[in-house]
């Protein structure tokens, strides 16, 4: 598969993805342990990611399938709840977390920046 080239402004948000994804591994391996470390951990980065990306896309939202925008929001929200409430040992919990952070990441790479990214002003110096 051909790499994709991203938007200079998806970049980081693309790296910071991989790593979410590599957590979510983690956690579905052994979901019946404590990830409490880790997740706090990740739960420091997701809040400044959410809102970049938020930030970011606003402008764009009457440009991009109403659809998207409610998963994007949706799922955002789901997780900041579940960042507001964890249950570290609690395997269900630990399952749907990563399920629904990998499965919003995901959705992001595939869907919501290739459909955003035409609308992205292009970078200073090109």
């Amino acid at each position: 598969m051909k790499p994709l080239k991203r938007h200079p402004a998806l970049i980081e948000l693309s790296r910071e993805h991989h790593h979410a994804l590599s957590l979510c591994v983690r956690l579905l391996r052994a979901p019946a342990e404590s990830h409490q470390t880790e997740l706090e951990a990740h739960f420091l980065e997701l809040e400044p990611h959410f809102v970049e990306e938020e930030t970011m896309f606003a402008p764009h939202w009457q440009n991009i399938p109403v659809a998207m925008r409610k998963r994007f929001e949706a799922e955002h929200a789901k997780l900041r709840s579940m960042m507001a409430n964890p249950e570290y040992l609690n395997e269900a919990w630990n399952k749907d977390f990563a399920v629904t952070l990998r499965d919003h990441a995901r959705f992001e790479e595939r869907e919501l920046f290739p459909a955003v990214e035409p609308f992205l002003p292009e970078p200073e110096g090109i």
